[in-house]
């Protein structure tokens, strides 16, 4: 375990990673649980003495690491399975700790966001960041990738539910805004002039299926609890949401309302889609819609009983109409 911690933090460049230790890391890509990268030396927390302030470019680096990882192996590979499991094992790793100065006690490495290793400190915020920066801009498989490999993380609850936070990004920009599904025939391949004023449908509806498959149920039961353990420019609702009744009864962060809203703006996206012959947004729309209705099926969810109470309106809504067989059948 020492050495697994000593070759992870000796590893890691003090600035941003080189290509070629990118590189390095990608073709070791079986291996990426200790990062050592052939480096066997010892930590300097444990063995110099430096402060734990000395380690937060190496922890950056280690995330930046794993976001270029994350987006350039295949989502469907073992590979990206493995990336995830390495994130799980370096927190599985504990505390961080070294002998106290004087005769008994230890200290353990605490940054501003958390302990290392315990709360992946910086993670989260990481990822995030990466998204906002870059994910408008990289090409759809990378797009893909990327969301997926989040969303992994996200559904074992790494970081205290905080990798959510993407999906509200996503969300926002996709369902709760004014979104075309496709506007001539642009392609989605990387496009650094591309902003997030520039995504329409295509885009970004595969990185939110993705999230519906894989984290559908930790998406739900944020919702349920109205988890809103975030920056306020994350949890705000998009332009149509808040608009709406949906968003008028809804607080920022997730919850049942906004949820229900996704789910209405999926079945739009899914009509529109069939209307205008998009075979693969129509699926596509389709599987999102079935994900979401099986995790509220199988918990029987709080968004039932918002629906149940929500009045007349939410009720006619035929958007909303998958969820009357699940609720009271007098609805």
């Amino acid at each position: 375990m020492d050495h697994l911690r000593d070759s992870l933090l000796s590893s890691l460049p003090r600035d941003t990673p080189s290509t070629t230790t990118i590189d390095h890391a990608r073709r070791d890509q079986e291996g990426h649980a200790s990062l050592s990268l052939g480096v066997n030396s010892k930590s300097r927390y444990c063995d110099i003495g430096d402060g734990v302030d000395s380690l937060e470019g190496h922890i950056h680096s280690l995330w930046y690491m794993y976001y270029e990882l994350g987006r350039k192996i295949s989502s469907e590979s073992p590979e990206h399975e493995g990336i995830v499991l390495d994130i799980l094992r370096i927190q599985g790793m504990g505390p961080l700790t070294r002998p106290a100065r004087g005769v008994y006690g230890i200290d353990i490495a605490r940054t501003i966001d958390g302990t290392l290793w315990n709360d992946l400190p910086f993670l989260a915020g990481d990822m995030t960041n990466f998204w906002v920066n870059h994910g408008a801009s990289m090409s759809g498989t990378h797009r893909l990738n990327f969301a997926t490999f989040l969303a992994k993380l996200a559904s074992t609850r790494v970081a205290k539910d905080s990798l959510c936070q993407v999906s509200l990004l996503i969300f926002r920009t996709l369902f709760e805004s004014p979104q075309a599904l496709r506007t001539g025939e642009e392609s989605d391949e990387e496009d650094l002039n591309r902003g997030t004023k520039q995504l329409e449908v295509f885009h970004l509806l595969p990185a939110a299926v993705a999230w519906l498959k894989i984290a559908s149920h930790n998406l739900l039961l944020l919702s349920e609890v109205y988890w809103n353990d975030c920056p306020s420019h994350i949890s705000k609702g998009g332009e149509e949401f808040l608009e709406s009744e949906l968003g008028q009864r809804s607080p920022a962060g997730f919850s049942p309302w906004r949820y229900m809203f996704w789910l209405k703006r999926l079945h739009g996206i899914q009509e529109e889609a069939r209307e205008t012959n998009e075979k693969a947004l129509e699926e596509l729309a389709t599987d999102g819609i079935q994900y979401m209705i099986n995790t509220i099926k199988q918990r029987n969810a709080e968004v039932l009983r918002a629906y149940k109470n929500g009045g007349g309106a939410l009720h006619q809504d035929k958007h909303l109409s998958c969820l009357k067989p699940l609720s009271r059948p007098d609805l």
